[in-house]
């Protein structure tokens, strides 16, 4: 019998993540790509491809006990397999159990081989029917083991979050990631109003509502695929979530202005500063990819946002000096606030690696407040919240380059944790994990 095309497309997916380390989202939308299918195979290949990545180390839990070989053993695209069957027996009530058992050795006849396919089929047939049926740590007796495998969270990350938070903490934040995150829309006001998006899509069949008091924030709560949508084509809204639309109001670009996102890419925040400023600053969006700037040209061209220009350069080494009034740098980071939308990341990311970052962090920041003109403002902003990328980097950048700390627009005070710092927490509202802070450069004396 043929392969569910679905699934097998969603094992495409999955190596890419496995084996070649692609960003998920992005592997997902290659995918799509090449392969189209109906909105509501859309919907199931995101959530079985995410849900396995989400649930990587409890599907492994899951499976070690009944293989008779080690896991590792076996060919990626065979416990992809394994893998994403567990995912459906424990979280997916519309999948039955002999149509997971049957998809997946049929997959794996295409995968692998004969031999192969009876293992997967021998393995599913005693594989849980539910969490209750895993075998988990004790969480009175070992805590942090439990969350380890019952969130699919790194050892680490949980005894890092258990020093940091507590015991409950941790829980909370590891809970807080095995969720989905939520659909967020950015109203491109130069085209359309909220309110006037929002009639227009509930008569699509796309409910929304606001969530977090910003006023370009949609939140959608039910309908079909927003991406295939003409209000999408005709450029009015971008899918962002709400927490990246901070640091654009902590930035204020004001008409006339002069304006540098230094670390631009896919052009979220680029497009919000223009249209922040009415369409009327200047503003030049850089990035060292090639690849990357043409998702902003894409973003700019769609949405009809005027007045930027796009460069091809490094943020370390920008090709100009002093000469922007507003300098916004959303530097690279571990990502560990996007959990949610990013599960990949938490197997990826390590204490070394944030070290790195941070020093990384550091110079561009550097970079940034060398680009500004004396007076000037610079926003830093990173999508996580470990304190060695956070207030370590901007602390110690603003007193060696004697820049201070300048609170924002009264919009942002609900997130506000010192003067000019901001700080979102999964958790809170709908917002991912974000930090940002606002710093003024010194006057020419």
């Amino acid at each position: 019998m043929p392969v569910d095309a679905v699934r097998d497309a969603a094992i495409d997916v999955l190596l890419r993540v496995f084996e070649r380390d692609w960003q998920l989202d992005r592997s997902l939308d290659k995918t799509l790509r090449r392969k189209p299918v109906s909105d509501r195979g859309r919907r199931f290949m995101t959530q079985l491809v995410y849900g396995t990545v989400r649930h990587q180390l409890l599907c492994d839990a899951a499976l070690q006990p009944i293989c008779t070989q080690p896991l590792e053993k076996l060919p990626e695209a065979i416990r992809a397999i394994l893998r994403m069957a567990v995912f459906q027996a424990l979280f997916l009530d519309t999948v039955t159990r002999p149509a997971m058992v049957h998809t997946s050795v049929e997959l794996a006849k295409k995968r692998g081989h004969a031999g192969l396919a009876r293992l997967v089929n021998a393995v599913l047939r005693r594989a849980p029917n539910s969490l209750d049926d895993v075998k988990l740590p004790d969480p009175a007796q070992e805590p942090e083991r439990y969350l380890n495998l019952r969130y699919s969270m790194p050892f680490w990350l949980v005894r890092r979050w258990k020093g940091e938070y507590g015991i409950d903490g941790a829980r909370a934040l590891c809970e807080r990631f095995a969720a989905e995150a939520p659909m967020q829309l950015r109203v491109n006001t130069l085209k359309t109003t909220r309110e006037q998006l929002q009639a227009w899509l509930a008569k699509k069949g796309i409910d929304t509502a606001p969530a977090t008091g910003l006023p370009d924030e949609l939140t959608v709560l039910k309908g079909p695929g927003l991406v295939q949508s003409e209000a999408f084509r005709r450029g009015d809204f971008m899918i962002q979530d709400a927490a990246s639309m901070l640091p654009t109001y902590l930035l204020e670009p004001q008409p006339g202005e002069r304006v540098l996102d230094l670390c631009a890419a896919p052009g979220g925040k680029t497009t919000h500063l223009a249209q922040l400023a009415g369409g009327k600053a200047d503003i030049t969006a850089m990035d060292l990819q090639f690849r990357k700037l043409a998702l902003i040209r894409e973003n700019i061209e769609r949405l009809g946002t005027p007045g930027i220009r796009v460069l091809a350069a490094d943020a370390a080494a920008p090709p100009f000096g002093v000469q922007f009034d507003r300098v916004l740098l959303d530097a690279p980071c571990s990502g560990l606030g996007t959990l949610r939308r990013h599960p990949e990341l938490k197997y990826r990311v390590s204490e070394d690696s944030i070290r790195r970052l941070a020093d990384r962090q550091r110079a561009l920041l550097r970079s940034a407040l060398r680009c500004v003109r004396p007076g000037g403002v610079v926003v830093y902003s990173v999508c996580t919240f470990t304190p060695e990328e956070t207030t370590g980097v901007v602390e110690a950048v603003a007193a060696e380059c004697g820049a201070r700390f300048e609170d924002g627009p009264e919009i942002l005070s609900p997130w506000a944790i010192s003067q000019g710092q901001y700080q979102t927490r999964p958790g809170q509202e709908a917002l991912d994990g974000f930090f940002l802070t606002r710093l003024r450069a010194p006057s020419s004396a």
